[in-house]
């Protein structure tokens, strides 16, 4: 049954996918414009007119798709639509007879890094399941690397641009992991370069961002160069969370303690194939890796550890114990 419920904080994919599902039905290759009468955009409609859609059908031209936003209906807002007992049965047997010509997509928006999701005990997310399909677009993080590479690619391809592996992570670096920005630095990149469509280490450059700062505050702790990395730290805390900061770096010593155990008997290949990470990236920490022992390693991780625990318990302010990280003797020595 075309009922789709779209929810997340990645918008680009999730538009993405909504385009896929209108060009398929509409059939927009010929490039003839669409009719308003076939593709119909609700924001958070009433209750009368929600079911106005769901119960529509099509006429002698075509089949018709509803892009309904519904984050009111599903996420516990401030301004969430009430519906009483008697309106949500309506709405789920409305669900239940959609047309098969009749495509409803619902669509939660989310801000980025927004914890909110649909509730899933509620009756209309349940309704949703049985008759249609759910589907999540989350955002990914600045230590996904490997996630968003094979992504860029198929992106660099579509907008016939040349780049490897190296210019590509550079860029994850320096726009961020956000692919709605990715994809508009592509666009100026390619008007950048024009008529070439080779994509340099000196463009990326050229495009400034802040994003790198958090894979040089990695860096910058590998080379023990703890006052640099604070430094860094301090200047991220005035715009980001701590918590969004210890995630990365978390999640980065965890992968990168991993590689230097496997390192001492396995290959970059059988390393990414084990810890599900691009083998380009891991080439990358294997080099960065040389300059630091197992057990420097595992201190650091320790170390974060003990700092996220004093953040959340309000032991210390998040810039003390990140300080305490780097630079305080404990029972396990220092970093």
């Amino acid at each position: 049954m075309p009922v789709y419920l779209f929810w997340g904080d990645e918008d680009f994919t999730l538009e993405n996918e909504i385009k896929t599902i209108k060009d398929e039905v509409l059939d927009t290759s010929s490039g003839i414009e669409i009719s308003p009468l076939n593709y119909r955009c609700l924001d958070n409609p009433d209750f009368k007119a929600l079911i106005d859609a769901l119960r529509s059908q099509p006429m002698m031209f075509g089949d018709v798709v509803y892009k309904i936003r519904a984050d009111k209906y599903f996420l516990e807002t401030t301004k969430k639509v009430k519906l009483d007992d008697k309106q949500t049965e309506e709405v789920i047997k409305a669900l239940e007879m959609v047309s098969d010509r009749v495509h409803i997509i619902l669509t939660c928006p989310i801000e980025r890094n927004d914890r909110k999701k649909p509730d899933s005990r509620k009756k209309l997310y349940k309704a949703v399941q049985k008759f249609g399909s759910i589907k999540e677009f989350p955002s990914f993080k600045a230590y996904e690397e490997y996630k968003i590479l094979p992504i860029l690619k198929t992106m660099v391809q579509k907008a016939k641009l040349k780049a490897d592996n190296n210019i590509l992570t550079m860029l994850i670096r320096q726009v961020g992991p956000a692919l709605r920005d990715l994809n508009t630095s592509l666009d100026k990149i390619k008007l950048m370069i024009h008529p070439d469509n080779v994509i340099t280490a000196e463009v990326v450059e050229k495009l400034g961002g802040e994003s790198q700062n958090i894979f040089l505050i990695n860096d910058l702790i590998i080379e023990k160069k703890f006052d640099k990395a604070l430094f860094e730290i301090s200047n991220m805390l005035n715009k980001s969370h701590y918590l969004e900061i210890l995630a990365f770096l978390q999640s980065s010593f965890s992968k990168l303690l991993t590689t230097k155990v496997y390192a001492s008997s396995m290959s970059s290949f059988d390393i990414a194939r084990k810890t599900g990470q691009n083998e380009f990236v891991v080439k990358k920490s294997l080099e960065k890796l040389s300059k630091i022992s197992l057990k420097e390693l595992i201190d650091i991780k320790q170390n974060l550890t003990q700092a996220e625990f004093e953040i959340k318990s309000g032991i210390k302010e998040p810039l003390l114990a990140f300080e305490g990280a780097f630079f305080q003797k404990s029972e396990r020595g220092a970093v």
